[in-house]
């Protein structure tokens, strides 16, 4: 038994070994054809990178500006003109500030560096107005070195977006993408000419979409990524794995002027709207979902049941508008207009104004605290709609309200009439003349505005392009900001 046992036993040893020796073998095989996979695979998406770089890289420019110089002579050795264009060299570049001799030997300034992308074969160029605005001059580099002239068909500030016209000819051009049917963590390449040295590659991730409120445009809705957009970047493409313009580069989020992992590029979608109207009718066509909307309160939220947090609540279908009809009612509380999340009035114009006129878009409400969509036809934003505060939003960018006996006897109006502003839009005309929430506007255009009634009024008579000052009080001074209306 003893022989019979220890037999036995040998053999175990035996098979036990050579099963451990053959899954170290498998093992190891495992290993090294997992390790192989894995970087086949980055050899794989190092060559997208190449073909989108060999094929997107020549529809890409460089665009340099200029406006012409003082009577004063301009020296670039000049100590004050150095130090003064020193901060903005460090975004735009080392020629920012620089002189240049135009055609007639006429002295030029540089004052502008930036990229841009081809996207029509004739030479249609798409970049951000803040490149260009201002210039008397543009001068466009091709990716083979060549140097031409530009002209501006047209650019739409409240975007940052402009359109240039090169001379005729056939360019090679980048296909625009559907920035809509992007995901937040897919591969992202921005190209550009950072700098002013020369086009250049860099890539990253999408990181957010639908970013606003970053006070860089009125109208903001910007993609997010970590893909380095640096100094003369702005106007470049942003392009995805497919090889196709999904953004516009516009600026980065930077404390030293420099790339920190975050920048902004204008949605596909956006720029494309913006450059067709502009190529067609040479304006900027404005949205228009033709409904008022307020705030909603915790409270309304609440006693409607709606189970949501954001939204704006449907206090009017106007009469004549294009969501007559769609099934929208007054009390239906919006919380997404063609899948952008509406937190608020001004998200909500935001959203609205920059849709494409004529196409059909998903408004989702909450309606007896059951979730529905509704398909509305984006109408044109009249010249004059009739709701004052659809214009009061979209254009100058703020809200106004009646200005109740307690609200005076709160802010210490006692004693003055006027209407009470009571939302500021961040980066809006409103903004940047200095109005605040909390300001009382006793006059528009010089005419007294005692009430509501008379201000509506009074604002609504106003063309568009017309220059508009309002009066207002604050702190028991009275002071005038000056804007103009513009779709």
């Amino acid at each position: 038994m003893p022989r019979i046992f220890s037999a036995s036993f040998r053999l175990f040893q035996i098979t036990t070994a050579a099963a451990i020796f053959l899954f170290a073998i498998f093992a190891c095989s495992d290993v090294a054809y997992s390790a192989d996979s894995e970087i086949l695979a980055l050899k794989n998406t190092g060559r997208d990178f190449v073909r989108i770089s060999r094929n997107v890289t020549p529809s890409v420019v460089n665009i340099r500006t200029f406006r012409r110089s003082s009577s004063r002579r301009l020296d670039p050795s000049d100590r004050f003109f150095g130090e003064m264009f020193e901060p903005f060299r460090e975004f735009f570049g080392q020629d920012f500030g620089r002189e240049y001799y135009g055609p007639s030997d006429e002295k030029m300034v540089q004052v502008g560096l930036g990229s841009g992308v081809i996207v029509k074969k004739e030479g249609i160029i798409l970049t951000n107005n803040h490149v260009i605005e201002g210039a008397e001059e543009i001068r466009v580099t091709l990716s083979d070195r060549t140097e031409v002239s530009a002209t501006v068909i047209g650019s739409d500030p409240r975007t940052d977006i402009a359109v240039l016209k090169l001379p005729e000819g056939n360019y090679p051009v980048a296909t625009m993408g559907d920035s809509d049917n992007i995901e937040v963590g897919e591969w992202a390449v921005a190209i550009g000419n950072p700098f002013g040295l020369g086009q250049s590659v860099t890539v990253g991730i999408v990181s957010a979409k639908g970013r606003a409120d970053v006070g860089l445009a009125d109208l903001e809705d910007f993609i997010q990524t970590d893909a380095a957009i640096n100094p003369g970047n702005s106007g470049g493409p942003l392009i995805d794995l497919d090889g196709k313009v999904i953004g516009i580069n516009t600026a980065i989020f930077s404390r030293s002027g420099g790339y920190q992992g975050i920048g902004f590029a204008i949605p596909s979608n956006m720029a494309s709207t913006i450059m067709e109207n502009l190529l067609r009718t040479g304006r900027v066509v404005r949205s228009d979902l033709g409904l008022r909307v307020q705030e909603v309160t915790d409270a309304i939220l609440e006693a409607f049941g709606a189970g949501v947090s954001k939204g704006v609540i449907v206090s009017e279908v106007l009469e004549g508008g294009v969501a007559k009809g769609s099934g929208i009612k007054r009390g239906d509380i919006i919380t997404r207009v063609k899948g952008r999340i509406v937190e608020n009035v001004d998200s909500y114009y935001r959203i609205s104004s920059i849709l494409p006129v004529g196409h059909e878009v998903p408004v989702v409400l909450i309606r007896d605290g059951l979730p529905s969509t509704f398909m509305v036809k984006v109408g044109e934003l009249p010249a004059r709609p009739r709701d004052g505060s659809v214009r009061l939003q979209t254009a100058l960018g703020f809200s106004v309200d009646e200005l109740t006996e307690k609200l005076a006897e709160q802010l210490g109006y006692r004693y003055e009439r006027g209407v009470l502003i009571t939302r500021i839009a961040r980066m809006s005309q409103a903004d940047k003349a200095g109005l605040h929430p909390g300001d009382l506007i006793v006059k528009i255009n010089g005419y007294p505005t005692p009430d509501l009634e008379t201000f509506k009024s009074i604002f609504e008579a106003i063309e568009w392009e017309e220059n508009v000052k309002v009066s207002i009080i604050r702190e028991g001074s009275e002071f005038t900001a000056k804007m103009v209306l513009k779709q």
